[in-house]
């Protein structure tokens, strides 16, 4: 079975068929809680995380991470937007996560796929 494209949703992220299944069985509050860890982590200043990026992990996981963020703050986002949000999160950080310390390669990989 191929994945078919459904659109681009308002926040920037691609919707495919399959995401609508994932966002039906997935709990929300919880992807909410991972994807916000993350989000914190990254971005936190008190650590510096954000600034030991390569320039490669900055253009492909920070910036779709930035737009989680944002989705994230404005508090009105479907389950299907959240999914969204999650599995490009999850798919850009994919040839970082080496580079990534345990704790945060470990809160990425509970995103769905």
């Amino acid at each position: 079975m191929s994945r078919q494209y459904l659109r681009i949703n308002r926040f920037g992220f691609a919707e495919y068929d399959d995401m609508i299944e994932i966002a039906r069985v997935t709990d929300t509050s919880e992807l909410i809680r991972v994807l916000s860890a993350i989000v914190h982590r990254v971005f936190s200043e008190e650590d510096g995380l954000f600034d030991s990026l390569t320039d490669s992990a900055l253009a492909n996981f920070a910036v779709p991470l930035g737009m989680s963020a944002k989705m994230l703050s404005s508090g009105e986002y479907s389950a299907i937007e959240l999914v969204s949000a999650a599995c490009t999160v999850r798919y850009c950080a994919g040839p970082h996560m080496s580079e990534f310390p345990n704790d945060l390669a470990q809160l990425v990989s509970q995103l769905p796929r």
